[in-house]
């Protein structure tokens, strides 16, 4: 299966124009810690992750402004991008 980058880019520009329809511009963030499966083991379905981490949505946040400020973003900040829209899913599924 190939993912179509202009697809996702659409569909996620779509959502936000909902969510700004909706009035929001900013997203409180109500929670920071999560947890976090090392990705050596996200991918494996045949196994039982045996350590989890954790990770901080504040943090995730800081690294993409820093990043985007510096004009040095790039694909391993979907990391970072990818906790928050999960917690935007989260909180805001509809």
């Amino acid at each position: 299966m190939q993912v179509d980058l202009d697809l996702l880019e659409k569909a996620i520009s779509d959502i936000f124009n909902e969510m700004r329809k909706k009035g929001m511009s900013s997203i409180p963030l109500e929670a920071d810690f999560y947890w976090n499966i090392p990705s050596e083991f996200k991918y494996d379905p045949y196994n039982e992750p045996n350590q989890l981490d954790i990770g901080q949505l504040e943090d995730d946040y800081d690294t993409l402004c820093q990043a985007q400020n510096a004009n040095k973003l790039m694909g391993y900040n979907l990391k970072n991008i990818s906790a928050i829209m999960r917690y935007l899913s989260d909180k805001y599924p509809s």
